[in-house]
């Protein structure tokens, strides 16, 4: 035959085979590929009202209208930063404090209850601004609704309105089909600030919307006291934001003071005045209070702070007033204090009896002071003047940004407070305003009882025939100038009897006659007094009611009591959990394995700091040490380990954070690191030998109850095992291959990437997993069973081990698909912050480069196989070239024979039989054509490059090992696995200046 024909015919048989084999195997991949791209083209541009244009242009209003807050009271009454002074809302659930933002993230329905000023309207715009940063990290587009304009418009209205920007305006329809599409979150803040006609229409819109629109997440914020369950039944029970412990209070006076000496002086001044510390304890009070001192109201020392609540508004008030008088500014205002405090308690009352209940427009706001301008002595148009020095000076009442003619409190609290002043002597009035309206005035009642001289019996004994009313006469009791000794004794009887009894308390309550307990004075030692006796350790009638008042007084002797109780009694333990930092020292002094996990229940920064002294001294450290490990998880905890320790014992543990987190806290990430892999356990055990330590081990098991500990722990451990990778095929049972489906059903992995075998499936589809699969409780339990199997077979210590099941699941799940192929070392972990670009240029040059050298040698070897078989080589080899060219021609018969098995039924031994001859007959052709082309080099007779040849061939391969290694080295700073695997599952705790946009796609 021909060898024309021979070659034409072989070529076509091995590109029909060639075709057979890329459909065999990435057959699936073409056609996924194919589908999407038709897709793409057929699908018109997204002009909708969530298009790309449109979204980036919501993503700027955004930035633009969220990113500053006013915090009123501050210098020049200036706006802050949102992200410069926001510190983390917090709840708390089982007597543990936990982030309010996870637990929105986390569920679809949530209401976040607190009250004025606790942080709810700077936590949605937290959450807005959080979301403009990385708009594709979560799939809803995050929509904030001011409720306080519900009334005009509808919901829905509102919410056209506020996805609206610049010519674009929303229309219904399409709002409607994004609601359908589940693709908003809604955020809706103020539920109590909505007037009282439109009350009920708001409630049925919320209760429609949760209702019909299942796909799209809903946040509802309200004060405490006007929520009392009216959506329980379609948001679940609410959040209570908690007030601010020792740590956060420190950390926000810090950033609204920026001077640390006078912060910590402050900081002294509220703990030794009860009463003014639990003011403090709410942001909006905080921030009141951290301006008053800076402008000296306080005293330098702020050894002047008030004794109580209505003597610190009453200060404040009169301050703001006067500001201009005191800072020597008097010919900035015409009129006094008097007038201005007049109008003020006028227009406050005037509010707290609107249906409104918020803002006064300029024409009735003129209209209240023309009408008293006799009693002022003003001139009628004076008022207008009067109007702006009160807004513009005192800064007492505010005009709202997005109507200049509407005016309001700057704080409700305020507004109750002067509208307290108003009615000093007019409590009958009081009395029938509470009446018809027990919410919108209890705290009004509460300040009055505390700002009269007179005697106020009279009142709480009316109010308290209501039981709903019975928290607020004991607050009262706690604050109230004057009450009837027989009365309030009645009172404080009748609560005593009740705890005695171990009746159920309402929270309310309990935390009032907590209040009223830690008050001081007759009343507060009298109630303290009985509550010690009811919980004596030595009486065995249950205390459990008892204990959970003691705790709500924070008093010294109710920590201590607590603590005698809480060794035996897990209600008193409880309870004790409950008083927060309040707790901490005693609790640190205790030194019992259960003190220890108290500590880390409580999981305040202070609780950290004590669990950090303790580690070093305590007979088990291990266990100190995984609490330090799951507490590190918060940012309040490590920015409270901000101390400049020094870094000479520093390791490459913390190597890629060291600008990041301070010496200190660098310190015990690698203390906590070294005591949980062991290596330090031994040094350790030394030491408490004289204590009687029970055993050390070196892989200890964490505590119950331990939420996920901080990433960078568990990975440094991991980078720190010298073998981090499975070796073993896993096998499967019928359980793992069910939740290997299931796992395979949620998410999304490339078609044809799937391997044959169970480890390849295994691995590729934990791989796929992200945090965005967080809520997904059935893929959870199906991918812990897999990443089980899959650590238990991992060549790592039990201690790496035990690290890495105490991660949270998306995480812990991915590392195990990645053993399958092997995690980087110290060097990669080390490397961690070096972000480069894809070294796409190096890639190109190395393929090019390859290609080049082989094009060199497969063109030599078949220049010299044609040569030979023609007669025109001169000798040489023949015996080679023949076998050559029989495996080529072998090879082509034997690809025939396999796709002609694969498309009929025929015996499966032939079918076998001629993939193994494919096999072999491939090998032997392919290494005689690269022999017969080094040869052919080496002889100096290869076409175009002759006797140059042979230094071709080592030119090009130093150019392929040259530009290999230099591709290797840059392909590992880019594709660093611990930093794709932070981008994935854990963005928070990326170093900075890493961020998932400089790092591009998630693969492996």
């Amino acid at each position: 035959m021909d060898l024309a024909v021979l070659v034409t015919v072989g070529g076509a048989v091995l590109l029909f085979g060639a075709g057979w084999l890329i459909d065999k195997f990435f057959g699936g991949l073409i056609e996924e590929i194919g589908k999407r791209t038709l897709d793409r083209l057929l699908r018109r541009p997204s002009k909708g009202l969530l298009g790309q244009r449109a979204l980036r242009k919501y993503v700027n209003d955004v930035r633009r209208n969220y990113a500053t807050h006013t915090m009123s009271f501050r210098q020049d009454d200036a706006a802050i930063t949102v992200e410069e002074v926001y510190i983390p809302v917090q709840y708390q659930s089982g007597g543990r404090r936990l982030d309010v933002e996870q637990a929105v993230v986390g569920q679809s329905r949530v209401v976040i209850v607190g009250e004025p000023g606790a942080g709810k309207s700077m936590l949605l715009k937290h959450l807005m601004l959080a979301w403009a940063r990385d708009p594709m990290r979560d799939p809803h587009v995050p929509v904030l609704i001011d409720l306080h304009q519900y009334g005009s418009s509808t919901l829905r209205e509102l919410l056209a309105k506020a996805l609206s920007h610049g010519r674009r305006q929303i229309s219904l329809e399409q709002l409607d089909d994004a609601l359908d599409a589940g693709r908003l979150r809604l955020y809706f803040d103020g539920l109590d600030e909505v007037t009282r006609d439109n009350f009920p229409a708001v409630l049925n819109e919320l209760r429609e919307l949760a209702r019909g629109n299942s796909g799209c997440p809903m946040v509802v914020t309200c004060r405490e006291s006007v929520y009392r369950g009216i959506l329980a039944a379609e948001f679940g029970a609410p959040l209570k934001v908690a007030e601010l412990d020792d740590a956060a209070l420190r950390r926000l006076l810090l950033l609204l003071i920026k001077d640390r000496k006078r912060c910590e002086l402050l900081v002294a001044a509220l703990h030794a005045n009860r009463q003014v510390l639990e003011l403090a304890r709410s942001p909006m009070l905080l921030t009141m209070i951290s301006y008053l001192y800076e402008e000296g109201l306080f005293g330098e020392r702020a050894e002047k702070l008030p004794k109580s609540r209505s003597e610190f508004y009453e200060q404040a008030v009169a301050y703001l007033l006067r500001r201009d008088e005191a800072r020597g500014l008097n010919s900035m205002t015409r009129h006094g204090p008097a007038v201005k405090l007049a109008v003020l308690r006028k227009v406050a009352l005037l509010l707290m009896n609107k249906p409104s209940g918020r803002t006064i427009s300029h024409r009735e706001l003129l209209a209240e002071v023309r009408a008293e301008a006799d009693d002022f002595n003003l001139e009628p148009r004076e008022a207008t003047e009067l109007i702006d020095e009160i807004v513009d000076r005192s800064r007492l009442l505010i005009r709202l940004v997005d109507a200049d003619q509407v005016y309001a409190f700057r704080h409700l609290t305020l507004q109750e407070y002067l509208a307290a002043v108003e009615l000093t002597k007019r409590g009958d009035e009081l009395l029938k305003l509470y009446r018809g309206n027990p919410t919108t005035w209890q705290e009004v009642v509460r300040i009055w009882c505390g700002q009269v001289s007179e005697d106020c019996t009279w009142l709480l004994r009316a109010i308290y025939t209501d039981p709903e009313a019975h928290p607020l006469v004991l607050l009262c009791l706690a604050e109230a100038t004057r009450v009837d000794h027989a009365f309030a004794e009645k009172v404080i009887d009748a609560f005593i009897a009740r705890v005695r009894r171990e009746e159920p308390l309402q929270e309310s309550v309990i935390r009032a006659l907590g209040t009223l307990a830690g008050a001081g004075g007759p009343r507060g030692r009298r109630v303290l007094s009985a509550l010690l006796e009811i919980a004596d350790p030595d009486v065995d009638a249950p205390a459990h009611v008892a204990y959970r008042v003691l705790a709500a007084s924070g008093a010294p002797e109710a920590l201590r009591r607590l603590l005698e109780a809480a060794d035996s009694i897990p209600t008193a333990r409880h309870a004790l959990r409950t008083m927060g930092d309040l707790a901490v020292h005693g609790l640190a002094k205790e030194w019992r394995i259960w003190t220890i996990d108290e500590l880390g229940l409580l999981g305040t920064p202070a609780a950290a700091e004590a669990l950090f002294e303790l580690l070093p001294e305590f007979h088990d450290p291990q266990r100190v040490a995984w609490w330090l490990a799951a507490l590190l998880n918060s940012d309040d905890v490590r920015a409270a380990f901000s101390g400049n320790t020094s870094q000479e014992n520093s390791t490459w543990i913390t190597k890629p954070y060291r600008g990041d987190w301070s010496p200190q806290l660098c310190s015990v990430v690698e203390v906590v690191v070294k005591t949980l892999r062991g290596s330090e356990i031994s040094h350790l055990v030394e030491k408490q030998r004289s204590k009687a330590s029970p055993g050390l081990s070196s892989a200890s098991v964490p505590p119950a109850g331990l939420p996920s500990i901080f990433p960078p722990i568990a990975l440094a451990a991991l980078a720190a095992d010298p073998n981090p990778i499975v070796r073993l095929s896993l096998k499967l049972s019928e359980p793992e291959r069910v939740a290997l489906e299931v796992v395979k059903s949620r998410v999304r992995v490339s078609p044809g990437m799937l391997e044959s075998h169970d480890s390849g499936q295994v691995w590729s589809a934990l791989w796929n997993i992200s945090h965005k699969n967080a809520n997904d409780k059935e893929l959870r339990t199906a991918a812990d069973k897999l990443a089980e199997l899959v650590i238990s077979k991992a060549e790592i210590g039990e201690a790496v081990k035990n690290l890495l099941c105490a991660l949270e699941w998306p995480m812990r799940a991915v590392i195990a698909g990645g053993l399958l192929k092997g995690w980087g070392g110290r060097q990669d972990w080390a490397l961690l912050k070096e972000v480069r670009p894809k070294p796409v240029l190096l890639r190109r040059i190395f393929a090019v480069s390859l290609s080049l050298t082989a094009l060199l040698v497969v063109g030599a070897g078949c220049y010299r196989l044609v040569s030979t078989i023609r007669g025109s080589w001169p000798g040489g080899a023949t015996l080679l070239v023949w076998v050559t060219s029989g495996g080529i021609v072998l090879l082509l018969v034997a690809g025939v024979l396999c796709v002609v098995t694969s498309l009929f039924d025929i015996a499966r031994l032939f079918s076998i039989a001629s993939y193994i001859v494919t096999l072999l007959s491939g090998v032997v052709g392919g290494v005689g054509l690269l022999m017969c082309g080094l040869m052919t080099l080496a002889d100096g007779q290869a076409p175009l490059v002759g006797g140059y040849g042979i230094w071709l061939l080592i030119f090009t391969i130093g150019i392929c090992i040259l530009f290999g290694l230099g591709y290797r080295q840059r392909y590992r700073l880019w594709a660093n696995p611990y930093r794709r695997l932070l981008v994935r599952c854990a963005p928070h705790c990326l170093p900075s200046h890493t961020t998932p946009v400089q790092i591009g796609l998630f693969s492996h």
